[in-house]
């Protein structure tokens, strides 16, 4: 029997569309709901940004590790009551108020592309694109980093790491668990063949901040930087977090499910700016307050 071939695709076509704007629709969904039952005190917020701010400059006089006298990033947490049943290990883009990336914070980019490498490498070399550090391709990939040491040096070296969509499936094999566990995992990009939306992704890219999933009740990711104008740093703060709740609730767990969210930066106290307790939870709290 033949089958039609552009019927087939046509079919298919819109099958993803209805997908797409399936998941957009859900998202709109949690994103109000989160929006309506977390509210958050903007005094609290500046005041765990001021701190984490003398925080930073406190380290950064008393550190003797010259590479720690950095750009300090803020780290939000959210921590849920519950974990949700579905998980995914592919990184989420976060769009953010004010990006936290870019030639003003000397951000490094390293992109691993389709073979041949060298093809891309040509490509780029005479396009503007911010920040982008180094190009390589899978097979060279695949032969000069397979041992743990060079893996470790590469994750190090790049603040962040981007791939052509079309080998992002075959990454695990390479970089095994150690960038998913230090939160850099490569972000899938849609590049074409010819090449020349390169620059225009990256660009797009470095607008937002990156969310690991993860499959436990923990999520943390880079909100802000300590060296941001206080309410630059409270607008992502808050829009981040909004922004992020739909990836992390799925669809599955109410708002209701935040027990906290947190903010710190590298080896500071979390400091607490939302703390959910339910009626049983305040109830035993009262309960014992006095004991």
């Amino acid at each position: 029997m033949k089958t039609n071939t552009k019927e087939t695709k046509e079919v298919s076509a819109v099958e993803y569309v209805n997908s797409e704007e399936a998941k957009q629709e859900k998202y709109k969904v949690v994103y109000k709901a989160a929006k309506k039952f977390i509210k958050f005190d903007p005094v609290l917020i500046k005041n765990a940004f001021t701190a984490l701010k003398s925080f930073a400059e406190t380290k950064k006089e008393t550190t003797k590790d010259l590479l720690e006298d950095e750009d300090n990033f803020i780290y939000v947490t959210i921590t849920l009551s519950e974990i949700p049943l579905k998980f995914s290990p592919k990184p989420i883009k976060v769009p953010l108020k004010h990006p936290i990336y870019g030639s003003n914070y000397l951000t490094h980019i390293c992109l691993f592309v389709k073979d041949p490498q060298r093809r891309y490498k040509d490509l780029v070399k005479d396009l503007e694109i911010p920040c982008l550090s180094k190009i390589i391709g899978y097979t060279k990939l695949l032969k000069n980093y397979k041992q743990y040491e060079s893996r470790r040096q590469l994750v190090h070296e790049f603040d962040l790491f981007f791939c052509d969509k079309r080998i992002y499936r075959m990454l695990p094999k390479v970089t095994g668990s150690f960038f998913y566990r230090k939160k850099k995992f490569p972000y899938p990009l849609e590049i074409t063949e010819d090449g020349d939306s390169i620059s225009e992704v990256i660009k797009d890219a470095l607008k937002g901040t990156y969310l690991m999933p993860g499959n436990g009740p923990h999520y943390s990711f880079r909100v802000a930087r300590t060296s941001m104008e206080t309410k630059a740093a409270i607008q992502n703060v808050v829009v981040g977090i909004y922004r992020a709740l739909p990836y992390i609730l799925k669809g599955e767990l109410k708002p209701n499910k935040v027990q906290s969210i947190t903010l710190k930066i590298d080896k500071s106290p979390e400091l607490p700016i939302y703390c959910y307790l339910s009626k049983k939870d305040a109830a035993a709290y009262l309960e014992h307050k006095d004991d």
